[in-house]
């Protein structure tokens, strides 16, 4: 964040990027530790690694455009972000067993599941970002390229904290702690203020 602070843009309140650093923490987090549950599942780490990442671009999207269609996007954000963290939260300590007890169906059966397992986290997280653009826009235009800088910050800085929090704590915690940066995107999206309405 650091680098933000020489440009001679007119700079928004910090307060104002809280928002895009929480959900490029948490979104790294999710995407470290889904991988890493779908490599027993899937049997190979490339195999986990192209499947995770193909379904949650693909619904990562479709939440995106969801997103464009609505007339609440106050709302739509905070369920999307309520919904994220609940996933998140039950995927912590459920999603293992599950996988386990399913990995002895065939392999094209194990990719669908794996595929419509990470549909739902990817249509919720993916309307985090465009929607809170949207409000950013209508409020503070000269802050969207801070946001985009504040949100690629904080994925970088989550590739390398996943790893550690998992090798230290487990990845559990990772989970966990994707989850409160998902809550502290909600706790901002609540108290920030929202364009009205025409």
């Amino acid at each position: 964040v650091a680098p933000l602070a020489f440009t001679s843009r007119p700079k928004p309140p910090l307060s104002g990027l809280v928002f895009f650093g929480a959900i490029g923490l948490g979104f790294l987090l999710v995407e470290i530790v889904l991988v890493q549950r779908f490599v027993l599942f899937l049997g190979f780490p490339t195999y986990a690694l192209s499947i995770v990442l193909f379904s949650l671009l693909i619904f990562t999207g479709v939440g995106s455009a969801l997103s464009s269609r609505t007339d609440d996007p106050r709302g739509l954000l905070l369920r999307a972000l309520a919904a994220a963290m609940l996933l998140i939260a039950v995927s912590a300590y459920g999603l293992q067993p599950l996988l386990r007890a399913l990995i002895d169906w065939p392999f094209a059966v194990r990719v669908v599941t794996a595929v419509g397992v990470l549909a739902p986290f990817g249509i919720a997280l993916g309307m985090a970002m465009p929607l809170g653009l949207r409000r950013l826009d209508a409020l503070e235009p000269d802050a969207v390229p801070f946001a985009w800088g504040v949100n690629g910050i904080a994925s970088v800085v989550a590739s390398v904290l996943g790893v550690a929090v998992a090798i230290r704590l487990g990845f559990p915690a990772a989970s966990l702690l994707a989850c409160g940066c998902y809550g502290v995107a909600l706790w901002q999206a609540l108290r920030a203020p929202w364009p009205k309405t025409p």
